[in-house]
Parts: structure tokens; sequence; C-alpha cells
């Protein structure tokens, strides 16, 4: 049985879908929302203050109630905590980025910028260059950051963004066992520079060549122990750098 503030929550999404709102406009006043939806103030109110909980709807005191204009940072959030509570594992992380990736990178070959090729570019350079592995590791995740960015697709962007607080450690772990079960770290860096190279030159083949392997040793040097795992559960929690 349908609870009346539900009406408000189905009359909003519905008015966005048919493009009748977008982020920053501002939605009929409560008593204009009652008359209009056979309902209670009572149930506009609680029907706004779901949406208001879940990001959709931002609501300003003494002006009234909006479509929220940061509804992709909200989303991130939600997804992130889905991550962490559902516990999800490494290989399965992987598997995740591995698809996001893959289908950012077919997308950023033609959609990269001048700008966002300038700092793969500088990125590339310094994880080549740079001599402390913490410094490395933030160069690392920038590249795959701007690589995403670049595919100028937001659901894509937003399930990436969505696993910074749980990529953050992933990623500094990962490198060490991967650089470990090598014995080097040319491979690595060897794949790092042909994706980039391959985003740069609109070379698809060689940049995906490129991103496979990156995959590929992880695959094969980066899997976790049931110790090393554990120790990820704790570095998790302890974890202030998230991806930006």
């Amino acid at each position: 049985m349908e609870k009346t503030y539900e009406r408000v929550v189905e009359y909003v999404k519905e008015e966005i879908l048919e493009g009748r709102l977008h982020p920053g406009d501002r939605l009929p006043s409560e008593r204009e929302l009652a008359e209009k939806l056979g309902t209670s103030r009572n149930s506009v109110r609680e029907g706004l203050r779901v949406l208001d909980n879940i990001g959709i709807v931002s609501s300003q005191h003494g002006s009234g109630n909006y479509i929220a204009v940061n509804f992709n940072e909200t989303m991130t959030e939600m997804l992130a905590f889905m991550y962490i509570l559902k516990g999800i594992k490494e290989d399965q992380l992987t598997d995740f980025r591995r698809s996001i990736e893959r289908e950012a990178l077919t997308l950023a070959v033609a959609k990269v910028t001048d700008q966002q090729k300038k700092e793969l570019r500088e990125h590339l350079e310094k994880l080549e260059t740079v001599r402390t592995e913490s410094a490395r590791v933030r160069h690392d995740k920038a590249i795959h950051q701007i690589l995403v960015t670049a595919s100028g697709n937001d659901f894509l962007i937003t399930n990436f963004m969505a696993l910074n607080n749980f990529i953050d450690r992933y990623i500094r772990s990962m490198r060490s066992r991967i650089i470990n079960g090598m014995h080097d770290q040319h491979l690595l860096a060897r794949a790092h520079r042909d994706l980039v190279e391959g985003i740069l030159e609109g070379n698809l083949e060689k940049g995906m060549s490129g991103l496979m392997r990156h995959f590929e040793y992880i695959r094969i040097y980066g899997g976790e122990s049931e110790e090393q795992g554990n120790a990820m559960k704790v570095e998790k929690a302890e974890t202030t750098d998230p991806i930006v």
C-alpha cells in the first residue's frame, strides 16, 4: 500500500525524468504540493525530508526546497558506504575497476582534452622519476583518475569516485605487492606509459594493452593473503587521503 509521502517522491522523480525540474530549480511550496498531490502538508514535509536525506532535495530555511546541485557528491558517498558495508573483496574490486577503466579508456581516447593530456604527461613523468613510493602512489592514482574523467561519462566517473575510500589503501598496498612480486617496478611503469601514450596518441590498442597488462600484474602479483586482507581492513579505517 502506497504511503502518502511517497507521492511527493514519485512526483519529484517524474518531474526530473520529464525534464521539468533541473538542479537548482525551486520546488512548489508545501501548500501547492499538498493541493496538487491530494495529500496533507505533513505528508509533503515527510516526503521532502526523505528526498533531503538522500540528497535529491536541498532545503533552504526561509527560501524553500530546491533540486540539489551536488547530487554527484551525494551519490558518490552513498555508493562508497554501500561498498564498505557489503565488504566487497579485493578481487571483486579489481574486476569492477577493470570494467570501469576499460570502458572509460574507449571513450577517453576520443574525448580527452588538451589540458587532460598535459596533466597525464606531467603525472607520467613524475611517476617515473620521483624517488619515494608515496609520491609514486599519488601520481599513479592521478593517472587513473584522469583516465576515467576524460571519458566524459558521468556514470563511470561517479562509480569510480565512489571507490575513493575503498581504493586509496587498496592502490597503496597493491603497488607494493606487485613490485615485491616482480622484484622490479619497471614492468608496471611500462604498463602505465603505454596506457598514457595510448590516450595521448589516440591509439586505443596501445592504451588498452597497457591497461590490461596493469590489471594482469594485479591478478598475478597482487593477490592478498588472509593476513593481508585483515591488515587492509584495519588500514582502510585509518585512511585519510582519498582519491580526489
